[in-house]
């Protein structure tokens, strides 16, 4: 399949038929690649799930600190801490995945994945069966689409981003970056998400509005004007509340 590149990234559409493959398809076997996961947190909870859900990758395990080796979690082993990351790719596993969330900063997730880039991984988008996925969508490296999410037509997602469980982005939009949607979000048409934002769980973005980058939108907010970059924001309508950097309080009416 070919690759759309985009200022800087390669983005790939991603085949979605809305059914089941099965992992042998007319008596011939489906090629399913080994993939060892990052992180063993809740996250890594509906990433199991999702990446069993379509059958295109066999977890061989989970690399995590502080957990025991050969600890279970969701039926897939505790291989080791991140030192042995190298040593799993030597062995012939070229895909991984990071299954750390991130709610307020994206430090270790991008620490995360410069790790595996320079190890040489492939970091694929995990896509749920359940999700809905227009065909000339652009999904970048290493992107989680939880269930039942929605994306649509002319949106592209660049590398990182988390869409989570339910949340809609119509159609144009761009998810920059490491951006995190949070459960139940609806963002319409023809937004912008900076690079490293968080939208808290059932908030609504109105149809063109550009939010910075490393801000944090609260649950429930509905945004109705442009949000600046580097801001902690909440509320119907969305104010900022105060800066991430300094704590100094604005309460600007977004």
């Amino acid at each position: 399949m070919a690759a759309k590149y985009d200022g800087g990234h390669f983005l790939r559409k991603p085949q979605f038929s809305g059914q089941f493959v099965p992992p042998f398809y007319g008596g011939m076997e489906v090629n399913v690649e080994k993939i060892v996961l990052v992180g063993a947190g809740g996250h890594a909870l509906s990433v199991i799930d999702s990446i069993r859900s379509k059958e295109e990758y066999e977890i061989i395990g989970i690399t995590e600190l502080g957990c025991t080796v050969g600890e279970q979690v969701s039926g897939c082993e505790i291989m080791g801490n991140d030192s042995i990351l190298k040593s799993v790719f030597d062995s012939g596993v070229k895909y991984a995945f990071i299954a750390v969330g991130s709610v307020g900063s994206t430090a270790l997730r991008e620490k995360l994945y410069h790790l595996l880039k320079d190890t040489g991984f492939i970091l694929p988008a995990i896509i749920d069966n359940s999700s809905n996925i227009g065909s000339d969508v652009c999904l970048g490296a290493g992107i989680y689409a939880g269930k039942n999410t929605v994306v649509n037509a002319k949106s592209t997602i660049r590398d990182m981003a988390i869409i989570n469980t339910g949340a809609i982005i119509e159609h144009g939009c761009r998810v920059n970056e490491f951006a995190h949607i949070g459960p139940g979000a609806v963002i319409c048409g023809d937004v912008k998400i900076g690079a490293g934002t968080h939208v808290g769980a059932n908030t609504t973005i109105i149809q063109g509005v550009t939010i910075g980058y490393n801000s944090i939108i609260g649950a429930g907010s509905t945004v109705v004007h442009d949000v600046p970059s580097k801001v902690i924001a909440y509320g119907n309508p969305c104010k900022v509340v105060r800066n991430k950097e300094s704590g100094r309080s604005q309460g600007t009416v977004l």
